[in-house]
Formats: structure tokens, sequence, C-alpha cells
């Protein structure tokens, strides 16, 4: 076995050679696979809660009556775009409406699509997808822009192969070989940038699982790329659309179970999420890493909107949706929409996405736009085995999505999650793909877990040089039905801590971990540190007091590369004694303030920190809230997690109010000798890829914190004693936990 492994390990290196050092390919795209395009003609399309109407005119007049059911019928107008095209939303499932084209004369009657209404297999079974670019029809008639990959050194002939889907609104669906252009790269015989190479972000679809063994196939989001439609960001129709490419996927002669798994980082992560809320019948397992929670989290964190990673990544998926050719639209639509009359007919409906940007700003409330899109909600309904990784300092998606888990744990028993510390792209490190490829092996091919020979190969390539090693299988030689009984005797969250980079762009590894069965972890106890006179934090109720700051966002400027401490009087701040022994808080923190400001409303920013008994002062985690948004669900409130319902924004009242902060979840061991602090202040200064737009800003109010007697001021910290804390201190800094100069606050802390 290991010969043939080792073989199949030296043939994957010369296909990559062979591929790297070919001619370069042809400008204009192979010949994609995909159904007979209609010739242009006015075309009425019915989808999930929509209706579209192409071919017309500019500027024609497009009515859609209905639904036909109700008396007196609703009419709603709209005009033909500069392409010809109009959608119509929030209609009723499956209920008929007339569509009417005053300019041609043209009635149609149309029955609008049920979410839960899937096509017959035999819809699934009619598409044959080849090597390459191929065009995948979906139930309202859009067509998604997918590219099939075999394993490196094979053909779909030497098939069936276990078999994965990424699917994203990022550059997945560019039919060059990213491999292969690594590899030009290295050699030198590639330069320069490349629109037909997938993005980076879709490497584990698009290069690890090739290494693996696996065949992919990269899907592209309705209303971006080369994909048909508008976008829509996860509504109900491209969760729909996920529940039809997983289907047709596994229809397909040359996929090993017709069964697929999903995998993917970020975009690709959350996709998987709704996908598998469809339940389709043969998607065996997902991987979704550095997957987003609640969106509201992201875009409104606390109700203070995210001016930074959340407005730019939304402002940026807008651009990708704009028709290609063209500004903002993605590469690889841009060099094949002249050649490629798929790609260019699928541009048509480009001009009907909506203003994502303009909801975002506008939904100043936890309303149906975000709720539509709660991922969370779609945690709940999933029950196929899932392997995900989180962040605790991810600065895109953050790990807000950990507070999600309580709905994806308690009601499937195969779910294994990776917490741990770390950056947003730290979830593709070696421990987590190695455990990847086990999960996938167990799932999705249904075999024992075997040794990936050519991952480990070009391991230097794949995860940079200086990266942390690959460790080899727990679960290498095991026979399949024991090496399945044993992997899901895991607990089911493993914990790492302390990541240190291996070089300037190398991937990174957990310095430590230990296991439990629940988050937090088992044996956690919440302690209650109040903030007390001259900045002192302790576990003993404080005498009463105040501590007053200048609530100014300009006094907190956000921090790229550099940390630095909060400005005399721009904050508060309170510090514990050193610490007996060595501690682990792990799971969300929650503080309870007692405010009082010059302002009706203004936003709290609290950060946790570490205070090394050598001056410096490590970043742990942090989190903002909006006064006015303090308003919580008894229900649903928690010491750990505060409920707030984000729907009913009231200004402060007279006298100290209570504020309740959910500082982001959080893994580290405060080891002994050491203090743990809190500063509270405006918000920014502690991130670098989220800004805030904070109503303090250009008002500036005086805010002040009231402690002890009838108004504890406190914060809420899980802590628990780990196995296996390695002794001494860790590096100063760790990745995404920034070091400074401990300098106390003006309270004294």
């Amino acid at each position: 076995m290991r010969r043939r492994q080792l073989l199949v390990a030296l043939l994957a290196a010369v296909a990559i050679l062979g591929a790297a050092c070919a001619p370069a390919a042809p400008a204009g795209p192979p010949q994609p696979a995909g159904p007979t395009i209609p010739t242009p003609e006015l075309r009425v399309r019915a989808g999930i809660e929509q209706v579209y109407v192409t071919g017309a005119r500019p500027g024609d007049r497009v009515l859609v009556r209905g639904p036909l059911s109700d008396a007196p019928e609703r009419v709603v107008e709209t005009r033909a775009d500069e392409f010809g095209s109009s959608a119509v939303r929030e209609l009723r499932q499956g209920e008929e409406y007339l569509v009417e084209h005053p300019e041609s004369g043209t009635t149609e009657r149309v029955r609008v699509l049920v979410a839960d209404e899937h096509p017959e297999p035999s819809f699934y079974a009619a598409t044959r997808l080849r090597e390459g670019l191929n065009y995948l029809p979906m139930r309202d008639g859009t067509l998604l822009a997918a590219v099939v990959r075999p394993p490196v050194g094979q053909t779909l002939r030497d098939g069936p192969f276990p078999t994965v889907i990424e699917y994203s609104g990022y550059q997945v669906a560019a039919p060059r070989d990213p491999i292969a252009d690594k590899i030009g790269r290295l050699l030198g015989t590639v330069s320069g940038p490349d629109p037909l190479v997938p993005g980076g972000e879709t490497s584990i679809g698009s290069e690890l699982v090739r290494l693996a063994g696996y065949a992919t196939v990269s899907v592209q989001l309705r209303g971006t790329g080369c994909s048909g439609s508008e976008a829509d960001l996860f509504d109900l129709p491209s969760a729909a659309d996920g529940y039809d490419s997983v289907e047709t996927v596994a229809a397909q002669p040359w996929v090993l179970h017709n069964r697929v798994g999903m995998v993917g980082i970020s975009f690709s992560g959350f996709s998987q999420l709704v996908t598998a809320a469809t339940h389709p019948p043969h998607l065996a397992a997902i991987a979704p890493f550095s997957f987003a929670g609640r969106l509201w989290d992201v875009g409104w964190p606390g109700g203070v909107r995210n001016i930074g990673f959340a407005e730019g990544w939304l402002a940026g998926r807008q651009a990708n949706a704009r028709p290609a050719p063209g500004p903002g639209a993605l590469a690889y639509a841009n060099a094949l929409v002249a050649s490629d009359p798929y790609c260019r007919r699928n541009q048509e409906l480009r001009l009907q996405t909506r203003d994502a940007v303009g909801l975002f700003r506008e939904e100043s409330t936890k309303g149906t736009i975000y709720d539509r899109r709660d991922f969370v909600t779609s945690m709940s309904r999933i029950d196929v085995p899932v392997l995900g990784a989180l962040q605790y300092q991810d600065e895109q998606t953050s790990s807000y999505a950990m507070l999600g888990l309580d709905r994806l744990t308690p009601r499937n028993p195969r779910v294994w999650m990776h917490l741990s510390s770390g950056n947003h792209v730290d979830a593709v490190s070696p421990d987590t793909i190695v455990d990847l490829f086990q999960f996938l092996d167990l799932y999705v091919a249904q075999r024992s877990p075997e040794l990936k020979w050519p991952l480990y190969a070009v391991q230097q390539l794949v995860f940079g040089a200086g990266s942390a090693p690959l460790p080899l299988p727990h679960l290498l030689g095991v026979p399949y039905p024991e090496a399945l009984r044993r992997w899901e005797a895991q607990p089911t969250f493993r914990y790492g801590f302390e990541r240190a980079r291996g070089g300037s762009n190398a991937a990174s590894g957990s310095r430590w971990s230990f296991r439990s069965p629940t988050f937090p972890p088992t044996g956690a106890q919440i302690q209650r540190w109040n903030a007390g006179p001259d900045g002192t934090l302790s576990l003993d109720p404080a005498t009463t007091g105040t501590a007053s700051w200048t609530a100014d966002p300009a006094a907190r400027p956000e921090t790229f590369g550099v940390w630095t401490p909060v400005p005399s009087g721009a904050g508060v701040g309170f510090t514990s004694a050193p610490f007996s022994t060595t501690s682990v808080i792990a799971g969300p923190v929650a503080a309870d303030l007692w405010i009082t400001s010059t302002a009706a409303d203004t936003d709290l920013q609290v950060t946790l920190t570490e205070v090394r008994p050598d001056g410096s002062e490590m970043f742990l985690s942090t989190g903002v809230q909006r006064a006015s948004q303090r308003a919580v669900d008894p229900a649903i409130d928690s010491p750990l997690v505060p409920g707030h319902t984000f729907t009913e924004p009231r200004p402060l009242a007279p006298g100290p109010q209570l504020v309740r902060v959910q500082v982001l979840p959080v893994g580290h061991a405060v080891r002994a000798g050491s203090r743990l602090r809190v500063v509270i202040g405006p918000t920014g200064g502690d991130k670098e890829s989220w800004r805030y737009g904070s109503v303090d800003t250009d008002v500036a109010p005086t805010n002040t914190l009231w402690f002890g007697g009838a108004t504890p001021s406190a914060i809420n910290v899980p802590m628990v004693l780990a196995p296996g804390v390695p002794a001494g201190l860790p590096s100063c800094p760790l990745v995404a936990q920034p070091c400074r100069p401990y300098v106390p606050a003006s309270n004294g802390g």
C-alpha cells in the first residue's frame, strides 16, 4: 500500500510539473458544457418568491398581478433596465401570478416556486458534467458556472472518485489549474496576473483536496462571475441552488458512492451551512471553516455599524455582481464574456442586483434583511456530519459564530469543531487540514483515513516556507469500522491555544490544545470580576465609586501592525492582582456596565487583556455595544451571552443604566504571575479590520462607569483548569494577539 501511495505522490509531482511546463493555454476558454442557449426573446421565469423577465426593450413596462387567489389582486409595475430585464421580489411561494408586458401585448401565467419543493431525480440525472468549465441548470432556469477538476494526475475516466463541492461568490469557477500556476511561478515559467486562475481564498477546493485524491467541483454563486441571475447573498434562491448543485454533482458516474461533501473557508464556509440546511439527500458531510454566524453580528456588532471589514466586504461583493465586462466584476468573467456565450448571456439580470451596502446602512435594527440570512438558524437544521474551524481573533467573520454553536451541536451528534486562537486564514493550518482529510475519508470516501503523500510532498508550496509541520493522521492504518468508531468517540470541541507564525506567510499551528464535549469546556466556572476604586479588578464585591472618560473615537485610531496604549482620559482600566495559579479562559465573555453619559446615546468598547510579569500587555478579546440597544430578552439572556434584541433602541434615561456588552469568545491561558485587565472606552484602536460608525464621533460625550453597591459593574469570564498548559509564557505577540507596553489608565487600572 505504501509503495502504491508513494508512486501516486511521484506521479502527482510529475503531473504538476508537466502542467506547469506545458505551453500556455490559448486565450479563449475550452468550449464549456451546458444546455442549448435559447434565442433572444421575451422570457418570463418564476423563481422562489421572485419572477424574472428578460428580453424586453429598455424602459418597457412589466406588470405582475397577483397572487391570483387574492381579491383584489396586487399589481407591481417595474421598468426593464438597459439590458431589457426586470426582477420582482417578495412574492408568495406556491401562488400564481400574471406577468404582463404591455408593449408586446404578452401575458403569461406563472406559479412562484416553493423552496421546499425540489425537482425530481431525473432533473439532476439529465445533466452530464465533464472536466473543465460547465453550466449547471437550477430549478428556476438559472445556469451556474462550475469547474470540474479530477484529482491531480488523473482524468475523470479514472474514477469514480470521492468528490467535494466548493460553493462561493469569490473567483471560484475560473477554469485554469491553480496548482500548475503555482508551480509555474515557482519555476519562473509563469509571471503576471492570470484572470483565469481561481482566487487564493478557494484553495481548499481547487488545490488541497485534489492533492489528497479527491475530485472537486467549484460552483459559482448566482449573480457573480459567469453564473446567471442576480446576486442575493444567500437568500432562499441561493440556498436552493446549493441543493440543486449537490444533487447534480452526486448524479455523475465519476462520483464515488454518488454522495458528495462540501469544503471551503469563509464565503465557501457559510455557503455550506445554508446548503446543508436544505437537506440534499446525497450530501455526505460538510467542512465549513471560518464561517459567519449571524450577519447582523458582523454588520452591526452590538448595534454599532461596522464600517470597516463588513461594509468593505459587502461593497466588494456588490462590485463582483456587476455585469461583465466591467470594473469590479470577477476577473475570469471579464476575460471570458466575449468568447463564452453562456457567460455573456448570464449577465442579463445583473443590473437587478439590490444595493446591499445601502440596505446594510439603512437597516440599523435587526430585521428581516438579516433574519433571512441568519446562518445560526441554518445550523439548527443541519443533520449531516460537520467538521468546522473557527478562530477567536478572526478579523473578518469574527468569533461571534461560536455563540451559535449551541444551535448546531445538540441536534446533531456528528459535529466536531476546532476552536483556536488566530485570525481568519488560520483555519487552514496543518493540524486542521490533516483532520479535514481524516473526516472526508471517513464520511465522503467511506474508507479508513489514508496518508496524503502528494500533500506532504508539496507542503512548503501549499502552506509556505517555515510552516508548522503536517502531523500524521492519528487514525492512519486503523480499519474503517474502528476508525469511524474512534473518530465519533472524540469530544466535540478541540480548543487550540497560542498560535505562532512559522514564517512571514507560513501557516501556523497551535502550541497546545485539549478536547471537551462542551462549549465552554466541561468544568468551566464563571468568575465575576468586579470593577472597583483605583482601577482594581477583584472577585470580591467592590466599594462604591465612579470612573469617567471622554468617549472620543478619534483618540483610538485603528491599529495596523502597532497596538498602542489608551491615551490618558480616553478610557478607564481595571486590573487584577497577579494570578497565583494558571487558569484558562475559554468561551464567551460578557461585561455588565452601569453607566451614565452626557449624551442620550453612546458606544462602549470593552477589551480584555493579560498584563504579563515583564510589563507587556497582550490582547485577548474585545466587544462593542451601543447603549440605546441595551434591551435584552430575559428568555435568552445569560451571564456569558447577553440576550440583546436589537429591535427596540431607546435613549439613556437619567441615572445609572445597565448596559451589557458581549465580549467575543476567547481562549487563553493566564499564567501564574500575570494579571487580567479590562479596558472600557470609545470604539476603535483594538482591531485592524473592524472600524465603527460611532454615535460618539464629533460629539465626544463624557461617560461615567459606576461600580459597587447597587451598581456592580463587572465582567463575567469562563475559567477552567485545563490539562497540558505548557510552562512559561508564550512569545509576545502571538498570531492575532498583539502586545504593547502596559500603561495604567488615568483611573489607575
